[in-house]
């Protein structure tokens, strides 16, 4: 069961692309770090009580119900405009779709390779008014789903060869949308950004392996922010970098957490608030748009996808628990007396 996480609130005035409190800043303009700013760490649920805002647990999806409807390993989320929640499950190898309540109301797919089927399905996006896309991880292809969570096709085929001739190998990792239908896909191979447009396209590609701001070293991350900014993370750097829609860094931070082993999510909300799961730290961090810590979060069982819902909670895929939180922050009451 899910229980209460505490999260810090970290007040005060700030410049853009200025230090984090947790982290270290970095250059966009040269691409080497600051100095480290002093190390911040996730709270725990045993600190709850001193702390000035915690995060409530207020629901949880996929647990128990029949096998048809209950998550093995939840590997992505997504929320769509009407707060209806799209989660792929790797192990099943399904789609599952709940409603804003995270009542299970359907779900598509088997194991295999043709139309309607899925091989490890990882992340989902929202493409607004039309549908989800979902990367079919071992298939090489990002497939469509209507807001039902019925199949509408392959939007992009990663193994065509006629793609691949441009694009070279592929190993894709994790998937974004924006608001317009465009779909960014992260390529492990090369640590770039492959950019498709609504109709599968293929338009150009962002960063490439490096250590220089707009690179990227074990790129495992990627969210779209309102205004069609980028929020991308590397895990052997423990970076986050805030990219435009052409490749250019607008501003970057170090994780409080390092280098990471595991994979790191990332989600950004309408406030341009981005949250960032470690999934093999098990933690969650919440920042504003510059870089500045707002809250922190861990005992997270194998976080893997996160998705900000219209009502501003936040989802977490917990791949290791086989269920999906809803979490939204509140103010502490402080510590408890007698």
């Amino acid at each position: 069961m899910c229980f209460w996480i505490a999260f810090v609130l970290l007040l005060g005035p700030g410049t853009p692309d200025s230090a984090p409190r947790g982290g270290r800043a970095w250059s966009a303009e040269k691409g080497t770090p600051a100095p480290a700013a002093p190390a911040g760490q996730p709270a725990d649920s045993a600190a709850a009580d001193t702390l000035p805002m915690r995060l409530a647990r207020v629901a949880v999806v996929g647990e128990g119900g029949s096998e048809e409807r209950r998550l093995v390993e939840p590997a992505g989320v997504a929320v769509d405009a009407f707060g209806q929640i799209f989660v792929t499950d790797a192990a099943q190898n399904r789609v599952q779709l709940y409603d804003a309540r995270g009542r299970w109301i359907t779900g598509a797919g088997t194991l295999g390779s043709d139309p309607g089927q899925l091989r490890r399905p990882g992340a989902v996006a929202s493409l607004g008014h039309f549908g989800v896309a979902v990367l079919d991880r071992e298939n090489w292809r990002v497939v469509t789903y209507d807001l039902h969570g019925r199949l509408a096709g392959t939007l992009v085929d990663l193994a065509d060869p006629s793609l691949t001739e441009s694009i070279g190998r592929v190993e894709p990792v994790t998937l974004a949308a924006d608001r317009g239908g465009a779909v960014y896909v992260a390529d492990a191979d090369r640590d770039r950004l492959l950019v498709f447009d609504f109709s599968g396209r293929y338009v150009r590609s962002i960063g490439g392996y490096g250590t220089l701001a707009g690179s990227f070293r074990g790129l495992s991350g990627v969210a779209v922010a309102p205004r069609g900014e980028l929020a991308a993370a590397d895990r052997l750097h423990g970076r986050i970098q805030r990219i435009d829609a052409g490749g250019r860094v607008l501003g970057a931070w170090s994780l409080p957490g390092g280098p990471s082993r595991g994979a790191l999510a990332v989600a950004v909300d309408d406030s341009e608030r981005v949250a960032v799961a470690d999934e093999d730290g098990g933690r969650v961090w919440v920042f504003d748009r510059t870089g500045r810590l707002l809250a922190a979060g861990s005992g997270f069982a194998s976080p893997r996808s996160l998705a900000f819902a219209p009502d501003g909670t936040l989802l977490v895929a917990e791949a290791g628990a086989g269920r999906v939180c809803r979490l939204t922050l509140e103010v502490s009451r402080g510590p408890r007396r007698g």
